[in-house]
């Protein structure tokens, strides 16, 4: 959980810092030398939650072993407008482990940072888009709590995607960013992994190998949906669609990772979570259809999680996005 705390407190001094620098090289001036269009401040609201759950059992006739859930949530956004400018931000990181006797097990883990940067165009709601995303896990993962061989890892795999496209964000709670010419690279930076073809084929064409793992790369056609609404004062749901076609390679096959989270709060600080996370890649093997043990296949993954603990959430400004 330290990673996650951190992680929140750098993201909180990085846009304060670091964003009034990029202010200031898109600022303009009058005839008289004096700032136009001066920008708003920094639009920032996040999401903080911690889960833990814990089981003892003594003399228990059913059965079943003693353990202790801890999970934490964290995503956090920031937006800036500037001078026909609109930078947005969103950093969204998960970890959770599962404590048994002589067994750790990890529930849940991801890192994921998207950043855009949009120019307005006129009176149209349509922008110029330059768009990043990044997304990898923190910890090692196997198939099975009693497995040794890792299946992931930090940065193995790891997925950055970046282009040029157009943002629409015209409609309430909805922004929706569409790019025709977007680069999408796989990165597995270990050797063990590399080897093992489970997130790309290494021997088909784009493929860069370093002196640790390689990466793929894939170009192709891309379009993101972020829709984020309070239901109720006390109800609150994001989601975000993710829709990628390889143009190289088998474009008809398209890669999707759909993530949606709804919080209910029950008391100021008590929350009810539900995530509920489906993606598609047609390279990862995740699929075992000759019963040797092997994965050989893609498959739809899902990740389905539903907590209670303590959340935190807050907003400098009231927003519409």
């Amino acid at each position: 959980m330290k990673n996650l705390i951190l992680i929140g407190f750098l993201t909180n001094q990085f846009f304060t810092t670091f964003g009034q620098q990029i202010e200031d090289v898109f600022r303009t001036v009058d005839k008289k030398g004096r700032p136009e269009n001066a920008s708003e401040q920094w639009l920032i609201d996040g999401l903080y939650n911690l889960s833990i759950a814990q089981t003892t059992l003594t003399n228990w006739a059913a059965g079943g072993n003693n353990n202790f859930n801890i999970s934490g949530v964290l995503r956090q956004r920031a937006i800036k407008q500037f001078n026909g400018w609109n930078w947005f931000n969103l950093l969204e990181a998960n970890l959770g482990y599962n404590f048994q006797e002589n067994l750790t097990v990890k529930t849940d883990d991801r890192l994921e940072f998207t950043t855009r940067l949009d120019k307005s165009i006129g009176a149209s709601k349509w922008n110029v888009s330059l768009f990043v995303n990044f997304r990898t896990q923190f910890a090692d993962g196997f198939r099975a709590p009693t497995d040794s061989i890792r299946i992931s890892t930090f940065m193995a795999p790891a997925y950055l995607s970046y282009g040029i496209g157009m943002t629409n964000t015209g409609i309430k709670d909805l922004s929706v960013y569409i790019s025709p010419i977007q680069v999408k690279q796989t990165f597995v930076l270990d050797d063990s992994l590399f080897e093992r073809n489970q997130f790309f084929d290494k021997t088909i064409p784009n493929i860069t190998q370093f002196s640790t793992g390689g990466l793929r790369t894939e170009m192709g056609a891309f379009f993101e949906a972020i829709f984020k609404k309070k239901l109720q004062e006390n109800v609150e749901i994001f989601s975000r669609l993710n829709l990628f076609s390889n143009y190289l390679d088998r474009p008809q096959n398209i890669d999707v990772n759909w993530d949606n989270i709804i919080v209910f709060k029950i008391y100021k600080y008590l929350s009810v979570n539900f995530q509920l996370q489906m993606i598609y890649d047609d390279d990862v093997l995740v699929k075992d259809t000759s019963g040797d043990g092997v994965a050989n296949a893609p498959a739809l993954q899902l990740r389905q999680i539903l907590g209670l603990g303590f959340a935190y959430s807050f907003s400098n400004k009231k927003s519409s996005n």
